[in-house]
């Protein structure tokens, strides 16, 4: 991971998130599950400050993990019914040129088709 993965959390900016890669925390993940005393040791870091941290670090991975599944819930759903009519989607190859074929979801009633 990157510092832009680590900056994602309140409270953490470019020279922190330097600081911490150095300190051997490389993810969102590697954040929430820190003990805010070994954190407190990270230069630009106090006690509390650490606790709010890892906070929301566990709000953001939470939060991501409850908009994966209703993202999915929506592509599962998109898949099944035509998001312009309602109509059934089939999985389709449209043909683009004489070697080029996408494949795709295709409405049965009004031809839409939404790309894999």
């Amino acid at each position: 991971m990157t510092e832009e993965d680590l900056i994602r959390a309140k409270g953490i900016g470019p020279i922190v998130a330097a600081r911490l890669i150095k300190a051997g925390i490389k993810s969102i993940e590697d954040l929430a599950k820190a003990k805010p005393e070994n954190l407190a040791f990270v230069k630009g870091i106090g006690t509390s400050s650490a606790q709010k941290i890892i906070a929301n670090a566990n709000y953001m991975l939470t939060f991501e993990r409850g908009l994966t599944i209703v993202l999915d819930k929506i592509k599962e759903n998109f898949v099944k019914n035509c998001p312009k009519c309602g109509g059934d989607m089939e999985n389709k190859f449209i043909i683009l040129g004489p070697e080029r074929r996408l494949s795709a979801y295709q409405c049965n009633t009004c031809k839409f088709y939404l790309p894999k």
